[in-house]
């Protein structure tokens, strides 16, 4: 039996009991065994079913690896679970079996656990098949109190998503919304079909994309989004340094500046537009994780598409916007660019304040702060 003592994944083991499992031994009839998988970057963990081959691959296509070493390590598991070959890569492993029967998970020794990355914001995902196992969906459980906003967000932006009628989109379809104890979830459906590739560089149905959201809801915006920026920096400005809390009130008052001088428009965005939260599904895209949605300037998921990937240079990422999103106004890539990069200084992302900097600088609003 596999045994690890890092308190994050016995936080998750723990946590599956709300999901009526809990952990068993190899010589107990009922239970079922799953190779422990962890990522290499930070401390999260996946469970994959090894009662089938055909679970275990639809588990592994849940990863998304972003380096080619990755990619070809993913490739070389698949292959070797296609030829039912667990050892190499299934030495690790944990037994489940039912404590209290959950009717949401049902088929529960083909579904996989994603114990979600440690922060407040983590969500451990279920991936469920169908009792024929040709259907997949997912559920998703909060685990902090910020993260049951996040699951409710989520609804709600794939609601109203959908009612747009996206014709260069495929959304996941909200299928139930349930509650463990005091923690949110939901059931989505899980639109993946063979062929759905993912794609590390914007193209065209990303363009068709962005571009069809932004015509369906693009409004002007108001100062309430400049006041929730403000909001956030009188709650977290304890926890700034003085320089930084410094460079948040110039930012700040730089924005309303510019709307004082004219409209800054906006749209519904993704929130999280990355190469890991859509795939290419022919002449559409798939696009999922819609938790961080919400109205943000013009051209938001295509800057955050870009500083994901690596893209760093503040002169390029100000022309690319200002030309394909804000008609060539240098105010409206600015506004959109400070808003952005100050949302990401507040939530501790690193290189956001360097940007600041450069951004106010560049401009001539300021001198170094």
């Amino acid at each position: 039996m596999f045994t690890l003592t890092h308190p994050n994944f016995a936080e998750f083991i723990e946590e599956l009991r709300l999901l009526g499992l809990e952990q068993s031994t190899a010589d107990d009839p009922e239970a079922a065994a799953f190779a422990v998988l962890k990522a290499a970057s930070v401390e999260r963990w996946l469970l994959i079913p090894l009662q089938s081959r055909a679970a275990a691959a639809a588990a592994l296509r849940m990863l998304t690896p972003i380096s080619p070493r990755s990619r070809l390590a993913k490739s070389a598991v698949l292959a070797l679970n296609s030829l039912g070959l667990h050892r190499p890569w299934a030495r690790n492993r944990i037994y489940l079996r039912v404590a209290v029967p959950r009717r949401c998970i049902h088929n529960w020794p083909m579904a996989a656990f994603f114990s979600g990355t440690p922060g407040p914001e983590r969500k451990i995902t279920v991936q469920l098949r169908s009792a024929d196992s040709r259907r997949n969906a997912y559920l998703k459980m909060a685990c902090s109190p910020l993260a049951n906003q996040l699951v409710t967000n989520e609804v709600r932006a794939l609601q109203v998503a959908t009612k747009l009628g996206l014709k260069t989109a495929i959304l996941p379809t909200v299928l139930g919304f349930t509650k463990f104890g005091s923690r949110r979830s939901y059931i989505c459906s899980d639109e993946t079909q063979p062929g759905f590739k993912a794609v590390m560089i914007l193209g065209g149905i990303h363009f068709a994309f962005l571009e069809e959201m932004a015509a369906k809801t693009t409004v002007p915006l108001s100062r309430q989004y400049v006041d929730s920026l403000r909001q956030r920096h009188e709650a977290g400005a304890q926890t700034l340094a003085p320089t930084l809390n410094k460079l948040a009130v110039g930012v700040l008052d730089e924005l309303s500046k510019i709307l004082d001088r004219g409209t800054v428009n906006g749209a519904m965005s993704h929130g999280d537009f990355t190469p890991w939260n859509c795939v290419a599904a022919g002449m559409r895209l798939y696009v999922f994780d819609w938790e961080l949605s919400g109205f943000h300037p013009l051209g938001y998921d295509h800057l955050h598409f870009l500083t994901s990937t690596g893209a760093a240079d503040a002169d390029v990422l100000r022309s690319l916007l200002q030309d394909r999103w804000h008609g060539g106004s240098e105010d409206g890539a600015q506004f959109l660019m400070l808003s952005y990069f100050l949302a990401k200084m507040f939530s501790g992302a690193a290189g956001a304040d360097d940007m600041l900097q450069k951004l106010m600088t560049e401009t001539g609003k300021t001198t170094r702060w």
